[in-house]
């Protein structure tokens, strides 16, 4: 759910001005509404080096962290930065010389290593030596009795050889000739052994930083950040009555808005408080149960709910789960998910633990599917002697049926109720933010759809000939019609309503088929995971061997090299294609838009 938020606008005598706003930060509760549309050169500094540091941090939580921090001392954040930001620098540009020189040894390597000396002594005495480089296939043999050449190496399929050039003369050699090496490979190569010392000496260096200045850098950071946030607050102040009173204004949640009026009331501040206008852009702060919270991470992927919206989380969190356990399908991976997310949920910092209880709900749930699909770490169950499993398969023979039909069946089943969800939704969502009379034209949908399915499904639980139930299908058709074709919008013109409602049921109609086709990939998904894991059995099988021990170890490696690939491709499918059936199809038909800002409160973070 969106947490309500009040909206308070401050007057505060220019003298008293700092001291309230310091305590404004302590209690950190109000988001402060930003008034300039552009923020000035000194926050945007500010900003810039935000995110320097915050790659400097990143760059340095990656490192390994030194045996021995005695190199570097402890030292202030922004001392630690600047230095570090100084070393990163230096080790970029190593980097860059280190792959231009070793560019430079491929390019010299055919030559190998040579002395300039000796060339000087030998261009000296009127002999010139001449670089040639030709392709193995035209490379001829006869050369080397009419030219005085010498061939010096060979590399992908050219020969590399030299020519030496008495005098004036000038041999016809149908080959590129080359520019001399600048450097020779000894050299090259000394000048790399040095570059890796310094890069080791560097790197060195960075994980002493790590180990004893990393958390002064972060806490600079936090600094900087408070900073610019005290920067922003006093840039976005109106200046009223002479510049004597000044007024700033923010959003405050409801839950957390008594500290806040307790100091108000104390100090005897003057403050308004007011509702939230519809053309305003209120922050968005969610609020959800255990289950649901866990799905908020997946939400802000696309966009946070708008202020009057509902809030997708709780409705579509089922949904994912479910269609994530239908595309995974395995009931051994959802064992395995289930347990690692378990055991790592106690050992994993504190903003992980959400995502290890995700992975253990997606666990159950591909456990689940993999238990009615029959899939068992590859292992088709249907095919094997256990009863369950056998007399299912039996059944299911008599009634010239399979568990693959079943389970397509059931993607669009699920596809189905989803739609329908989003539209009723949609309803709530059009009755909220602008009223009934802008509804009834998805009312009319709901009712056509659902009523329709209804007569459908009692034709057939009764035994009821459809023709004697057209009567009641055509009221339906009637009633909904009017509802989709002349009421869609209870303001505008009747005609205006016709046209868009004559375009809104096209749109409808093939959008909701298009839809329910795309709920068919959780079928295929599921089918192309239990087939991966079916062949890896089967390669892991075949290329074992008749030797006992060997046979066993060579056995488990496939197995395992096997299973972990077809547990990352089909794992990774599973968690991106119920994301855009969330985001495309359901978000779609819920009417969801979207676009809110994150509530970002102004207070103290050292």
């Amino acid at each position: 759910m969106i947490v309500p938020m009040h909206k308070f606008s401050f007057l505060v005598f220019h003298k008293d001005y700092e001291d309230f706003l310091e305590k404004v930060r302590d209690i950190g509760v109000v988001h402060l509404i930003e008034k300039q549309e552009d923020v000035s050169d000194t926050v945007r500094e500010k900003y810039d080096l935000i995110k320097r540091i915050q790659a400097a941090v990143k760059l340095l939580i990656k490192r390994k962290p030194a045996q021995e921090a005695t190199a570097v001392e402890s030292i202030d954040g922004k001392e630690s930065f600047v230095k570090v930001s100084k070393l990163f620098s230096k080790l970029e540009e190593k980097f860059q010389h280190l792959t231009l020189l070793d560019k430079e040894i491929s390019q010299v390597k055919p030559w190998g290593d040579y002395s300039k000396e000796t060339l000087k002594k030998l261009a000296q005495e009127g002999l010139n030596v001449k670089f040639y480089s030709v392709a193995a296939s035209r490379f001829k043999e006869a050369w080397f009795d009419e030219h005085p050449i010498e061939v010096i190496g060979s590399q992908a399929g050219q020969i590399y050889f030299v020519y030496f050039q008495q005098g004036d003369d000038e041999a016809v050699i149908d080959a590129e000739e080359m520019r001399p090496p600048e450097r020779p490979l000894s050299e090259l190569f000394y000048y790399k052994k040095r570059l890796e010392k310094d890069i080791e000496e560097l790197n060195a260096e960075l994980d002493q930083h790590a180990t004893v200045n990393l958390e002064a850098i972060k806490t600079y950071g936090y600094q900087v950040k408070e900073s610019v946030d005290y920067q922003n607050a006093i840039e976005n102040t109106e200046k009223q009555a002479d510049e004597k009173v000044m007024l700033v204004e923010g959003w405050v949640p409801e839950e957390r808005r008594a500290e806040l009026i307790a100091y108000l009331e104390k100090s005897n501040s003057l403050y308004v408080v007011q509702e939230p206008e519809k053309e305003e852009k209120v922050p968005i702060l969610l609020k959800n149960k255990k289950f649901a919270k866990k799905f908020e991470m997946l939400g802000d992927l696309y966009s946070l709910p708008s202020y009057k919206e509902l809030d997708m989380t709780p409705f579509f969190a089922p949904f994912y789960v479910v269609f994530f356990g239908f595309c995974l399908g395995d009931a051994g991976y959802g064992i395995l998910m289930a347990v690692a997310s378990l055991l790592l949920k106690k050992k994993v910092q504190k903003e992980l633990k959400q995502v290890m209880g995700l992975v253990f709900y997606l666990g159950v749930s591909t456990f689940v599917f993999g238990v009615i699909s029959g899939v068992f770490f590859g292992i088709p169950l249907f095919e094997t002697n256990l009863p369950v499993y056998r007399d299912l398969a039996l059944r299911f023979e008599q009634q010239g049926t399979d568990i693959n039909m079943l389970l397509f069946n059931l993607s669009l089943v699920l596809g189905g109720i989803q739609i329908i969800f989003g539209l009723v939704l949609k309803l709530i969502n059009e009755t909220r933010q602008m009223g009934w009379k802008f509804a009834v034209g998805t009312a009319g949908w709901l009712l056509l759809i659902i009523g329709g399915l209804g007569i459908y499904g009692y034709s057939l639980l009764a035994e009821v000939p459809m023709a004697e139930l057209m009567t009641a299908f055509y009221v339906l058709l009637g009633v909904s019609g009017v509802m989709i074709l002349f009421l869609n919008n209870m303001t505008r013109n009747v005609f205006v309503n016709l046209g868009a409602g004559l375009w809104n049921t096209y749109n409808m109609i093939t959008g909701i088929l298009g839809d329910m086709l795309s709920y068919i990939r959780l079928f295929a998904l599921g089918i192309s995971s239990a087939i991966m894991g079916f062949v890896f059995n089967s390669l892991a099988v075949e290329m074992s061997g008749n030797i006992p021990v060997i046979s066993i170890l060579v056995m488990i490696i496939i197995l395992l090299i096997g299973h972990s690939i077809n547990i990352f491709m089909s794992g990774l499918g599973a968690f991106v294609h119920p994301m855009r059936l969330t985001f495309v199809e359901f978000y779609k038909n819920a009417g969801f838009k979207g676009g809110g800002k994150q509530y970002q409160p102004f207070k103290k973070i050292t």
